[in-house]
């Protein structure tokens, strides 16, 4: 484990002793995670003292080190690689350096703590819900299972376990076929893999590696009809026996295109079909703390449940930016401080997540024909026209702590980019005039 200053100048920047700094309030775990971020800046505006945790393999570049707002910094070892290390590491940095609240904001994250949970929790609040919830959120057969019971609607699911049956399946539920992981995040032999969705459109068309992949490290897939309306989601605050504060977004773009992180988002009414599913859903998980219950609509406008994540969204700077400040509940609710209900907040805000815009639209162009992909016209003119559209918030730009936005793109679309074309440069065939005798 590394600890160092806040990195605000550059990386190589001399690292300072936090021995004589007094506890942090927020140890902030993921920071290359947008929600790490858009957290880190609202407890810097409260007055809070924060540590945002990365990984050593994402510590060049993740953008909630290279905030201004960042207090401390800390390079733990992935929790891809195993749990123990990473669990090891997060005990010797609150032994050194004790913190009040412990934020995670990756399904990884979490199930590394979950798995030595009370030794974390004789040292520092942890913001989630008890362990009979938690084993309900991440398992979608489960949760599908409870929303069922309690007459939500829910789409069609056929349990698989084997390669071969997948074909039956897709061909039972209807092409196009969406293939889900049971869980997001799986892990196999101590290695951990956080893992989205795929689709077969056709009985000609091949499984693809990725559902292989799904079935070799989960070992069990849902396999689901495609339904075509649009992306909705709640995320909520759940604590002490009631609902403190609600949120609707719709999701206009997500990466990767089906059923991906959202890229552009609006805040929206929150609908009373919604609203009356999702508090349904969490009061019966008694699911506390912050969540999204994601759900999509189908053909005759009803929401159809598709998932719940139990844990703050990446999309939070939305939902703060229109008056939900969920870490602030989250913060209040995990040091035992008083809660205030959020009445309202101001729907119409836009949310547009650049780098991810720019993947959305690579994959678009790329997979011609798959659901939820337009044309490669319409892709790219959409892609541009939303810059004159009316102002979006750019996540995670800031133009008094740029840095973060700036490392990001640097390493997520223009270092892929240029190793692209370097690679393609290589492989050209010379011209005539290039060719030596």
């Amino acid at each position: 484990m590394t600890i160092s200053a806040p990195r605000r100048v550059s990386l190589r920047r001399t690292a300072r002793s936090l021995a004589a700094r007094a506890p942090v309030d927020v140890v902030l775990l993921d920071a290359e995670c947008r929600q790490t971020l858009a957290c880190l800046r609202t407890y810097a505006r409260a007055g809070l003292t924060t540590t945002a945790v990365a990984s050593t393999s994402m510590a060049r570049w993740a953008p909630a080190l290279q905030s201004r707002w960042c207090s401390s910094a800390a390079t733990v070892p992935s929790f891809e690689n195993g749990a123990g290390p990473y669990v090891d590491s997060l005990i010797e940095l609150l032994d050194e350096h004790p913190a009040r609240m412990l934020l995670p904001a990756h399904d990884g994250s979490i199930e590394a703590i979950r798995s030595r949970r009370q030794e974390l929790e004789a040292r520092v609040a942890i913001p989630l819900a008890s362990e009979a919830a938690l084993d309900v959120a991440v398992s979608k057969e489960r949760t599908l299972a409870l929303a069922a019971e309690l007459g939500i609607a829910v789409p069609r699911s056929i349990l698989v376990e084997r390669l071969s049956d997948v074909r039956a399946a897709a061909e039972e539920v209807g092409y196009p076929a969406v293939i889900k992981p049971v869980r997001s995040y799986v892990q196999k032999g101590g290695q951990g893999l956080r893992v989205t969705s795929d689709v077969l459109t056709g009985s000609n068309q091949p499984i693809g590696e990725y559902t292989r992949g799904m079935l070799h490290w989960g070992g069990r897939v849902l396999v689901q009809p495609w339904l075509p309306g649009r992306r909705e989601a709640v995320s909520l605050f759940y604590a002490r026996q009631r609902f403190w504060a609600e949120f609707a977004q719709i999701s206009h773009r997500e990466w990767p295109v089906l059923g991906g992180a959202s890229v552009l988002c609006e805040s929206v009414p929150l609908a009373p079909d919604l609203r009356d599913a999702s508090e349904r859903l969490v009061r019966s998980m008694d699911l506390e703390g912050c969540s999204m219950v994601e759900f999509r609509r189908d053909e005759r406008g009803r929401p159809v449940l598709m998932e719940v994540n139990p844990r703050m969204a990446g999309s939070v700077a939305l939902a703060i930016s229109a008056g939900v400040n969920f870490p602030g509940l989250t913060f209040a609710w995990a040091t035992g401080q008083q809660l205030e209900e959020v009445k309202r907040y101001r729907a119409g805000r836009r949310l547009r997540w650049l780098a991810g815009d720019i993947w959305n639209l690579k994959c678009a162009l790329d997979h011609q024909g798959n659901p939820d992909t337009p044309s490669a016209k319409v892709a790219l003119a959409t892609f541009l026209s939303d810059f004159a559209r009316r102002p979006a918030s750019f996540d995670p730009v800031a133009m008094r702590d740029p840095r973060p936005s700036i490392a990001e793109l640097r390493e997520t679309v223009l270092g892929p980019a240029w190793g692209r074309a370097r690679r393609a440069n290589r492989n050209r065939r010379p011209t005539p005039n290039e060719v030596r005798p």
